[in-house]
């Protein structure tokens, strides 16, 4: 015989402990969320907390997204939808800077300049050439600049007549396209800091230094924080204008990021989201960076590109001389 009243005690138990476990997850979630906006701070105590860093957004949508659900009391609810809008919310921002593409090079007296990781594993070389056209840069620096790429000078030589690469050293795989002459360029591989090249270009404004450099990233965070600091000290010697742009494998709010402007004096003109480009039109993290000196101001930008078969998406800017 069936007792109605336990019967129905437990399922007001059951009923009301859904909410609970809701509520518990929320908070769980919260906590997580902090902690990892917090565990940034331990990086002088352990490198490896840097990697929260690289998250802070994504930490600060889910704090903010479990703390709307249990202030409402709507828990899960709430909390995973608006998770999951804050992150569409990131790409949704990110492809409001899509670059629309340049039918012509930017006036005289400006500097567009393009990093562009075009990863080893695309062979598209068309749809970079075309992409790199779309975009009319006066720079341009490439990463992951494989053997089939070799392609590229020819296929660009009408709008970028003059390259440099560093492919004869070892693990060096860049290359470096301009509108102006190329007064002297270098690379340099299995040194302290990342493969890299220095070029020195005549632009009409006067001679640039333009550096493009492709660092590690995790999990060999302490010799990219080795790298990163070679570098700066490299770039730090400089005179005249600087630009330095490349996949850096880092996000704005890295130690990482903070050292190398700290010791560049150089400004960071970047933050748009351009990994991962396989994941359609949802780049998350902004690593790949363009900075420069304090006597080149940003004219336009940053936007980013198409991705032409890449896992990146390239980050166009405009400067000029102050």
């Amino acid at each position: 015989m069936t007792n109605r009243a336990g019967d129905s005690g437990r399922a007001a138990l059951a009923e009301g402990g859904a909410p609970r476990r809701a509520g518990r997850l929320c908070r769980l979630g919260l906590l997580g969320a902090l902690a990892g906006l917090a565990a940034p701070l331990l990086t002088p105590l352990w490198l490896g907390f840097d990697v929260f860093s690289q998250f802070t957004i994504h930490f600060a949508i889910l704090a903010a997204a479990c703390g709307a659900g249990l202030l409402t009391r709507q828990g899960l609810k709430l909390a995973i939808p608006a998770a999951i809008g804050g992150v569409l919310a990131l790409s949704f921002w990110a492809n409001r800077h899509a670059s629309p593409g340049f039918d012509a090079p930017p006036p005289a007296g400006q500097i567009r300049v393009m990093t562009f990781n075009t990863w080893a594993r695309n062979h598209d070389i068309d749809a970079i050439a075309a992409e790199v056209r779309r975009e009319r840069p006066d720079i341009v620096g490439m990463m992951e600049y494989a053997p089939p790429k070799q392609k590229l000078p020819g296929m660009l030589k009408a709008v970028l007549p003059h390259h440099g690469d560093c492919m004869s050293r070892p693990h060096c795989y860049l290359g470096f396209f301009s509108r102006w002459p190329i007064e002297k360029i270098s690379g340099r591989s299995l040194w302290a800091g990342p493969p890299y090249l220095h070029a020195v270009v005549r632009a009409p404004s006067g001679p640039l230094n333009v550096f493009v450099v492709h660092t590690l990233r995790f999990p060999w965070l302490g010799s990219q924080l080795n790298q990163i600091k070679a570098m700066a000290h490299l770039v730090g010697k400089v005179k005249g204008p600087v630009i330095v742009m490349g996949d850096f494998n880092t996000t704005p709010f890295s130690v990482m990021m903070r050292t190398f402007i700290k010791r560049t004096k150089l400004t960071r003109r970047t933050f748009v989201p351009s990994w991962p480009a396989w994941a359609g039109p949802l780049p998350q993290l902004a690593i790949d960076h363009i900075f420069a000196s304090p006597d080149l101001r940003t004219v336009s930008g940053p936007f980013i590109g198409r991705n032409a078969g890449s896992d990146h998406f390239p980050v166009i800017l405009t400067l000029e001389r102050k």
